[in-house]
């Protein structure tokens, strides 16, 4: 969270803002940018997949979509004006909630 709602760092995520970028010119940003986000959904599937730890009712892929999906989430929030505060609330209801 603190990566795109810090309290010291710009509200919002350029990986997310790019996603959504329009106009004749933005296709490549664009398409890089959704390059970006596999590559790191990717990389945080193939790290689940060795985690010893993680609980067989887990999917790495489908655990991996859904953390990248929370992530961008809480960085359209920020970039909204949702206050820190809030999207904390956000995050640790969305832990409980991978807990239980």
């Amino acid at each position: 969270m603190d990566l795109t709602a810090g309290e010291n760092t710009p509200h919002g995520c350029l990986c997310v803002n790019s996603v959504h970028a329009r106009g004749p010119d933005a296709h490549t940003v664009r398409q890089d940018a959704i390059a970006v986000r596999k590559a790191g959904e990717a990389a945080l599937r193939r790290r689940l997949e060795q985690a010893a730890d993680l609980p067989s009712r887990y999917e790495p892929a489908a655990l991996a979509a859904l953390v990248h999906t929370i992530s961008d989430g809480i960085a359209v929030q920020a970039a909204a004006g949702r206050s820190h505060d809030e999207l904390r609330q956000v995050v640790d209801l969305a832990l409980r909630a991978l807990l239980d």
